[in-house]
């Protein structure tokens, strides 16, 4: 399964530099959604490396809020996939992936005592405070992650 995988986030590679470049987010959105099914009959661990790998070679698209990725990804346990989401804004910083990580910290208590998650409000604002010092993170980036953290602020 992993050579049709990899021929499809090849696809979505594809589609990311064409959205890009003609500024149509449905250009990657719209294949991710016709691939659904079959993205979610995987297992999260075979997926999640891929799809931050594609949100970090084109940081600046809009994959949708959240989107069919952000979608696909909220259907596992928190614990599975916040601490990567957290590492892939050290790496390469995008407006997306703290968009998908800031929504994990606005769920309520009853959802949060049955879904546990591993990274917090504080650990979300230091991971922002990087963010905003990082070379790779574009003018945006930076203005989103500056906004989640005033809101985090007022959380803590």
């Amino acid at each position: 399964m992993s050579h049709s995988l990899d021929s499809l986030f090849a696809q979505f590679h594809h589609a990311a530099q064409a959205a890009q470049l003609q500024q149509d987010k449905w250009l990657i959105i719209d294949p991710v959604y016709e691939h659904m099914e079959l993205l979610q009959a995987q297992p999260l661990e075979a997926l999640l490396p891929r799809i931050l790998a594609l949100v970090e070679a084109w940081p600046e698209l809009d994959y949708g809020g959240p989107g069919p990725f952000g979608s696909l990804i909220e259907e596992h346990p928190m614990a599975s996939y916040t601490p990567a989401l957290a590492a892939s804004l050290l790496r390469q910083p995008s407006t997306q992936v703290i968009g998908w990580l800031d929504r994990t910290t606005r769920v309520d208590a009853d959802m949060l005592a049955r879904d546990p998650n591993p990274v917090g409000p504080a650990q979300l604002s230091a991971v922002l405070e990087q963010v905003l010092q990082h070379s790779g993170a574009s003018a945006d980036c930076k203005a989103f992650a500056q906004i989640c953290l005033n809101d985090l602020r007022t959380c803590l």
